[in-house]
């Protein structure tokens, strides 16, 4: 058997502890599990002082994976997420 899986609590505290640094509006709401006992948890945030949607933003990580990867993995979700939903300049 592998690594023992973080708790929804855990998750919570690492994806804070990463969006805080990624970007100081975001906040963590809830940490939910779904699926059972598959690992898979959907994180779920808000953007403080947000006016224009989306405000929230939810992402899926694993619970089974090492803190590290959690980290990375959050790192990477928000990333992404903060491409798609930047404005586009005009050229």
């Amino acid at each position: 058997m592998g690594c023992m899986a973080f708790t929804l609590t855990e998750v919570r505290r690492i994806a804070s502890d990463v969006a805080r640094q990624q970007n100081p509006a975001l906040e963590v709401i809830s940490a939910t599990s779904s699926n059972g006992d598959s690992g898979y948890t959907e994180v779920m945030l808000t953007v403080r002082g947000c006016r224009a949607e989306p405000c929230l933003l939810m992402i899926g990580v694993s619970r089974n994976a090492s803190e590290a990867e959690l980290r990375q993995a959050v790192v990477d979700r928000l990333r992404a997420h903060a491409a798609e939903h930047q404005p586009v300049a005009p050229r």
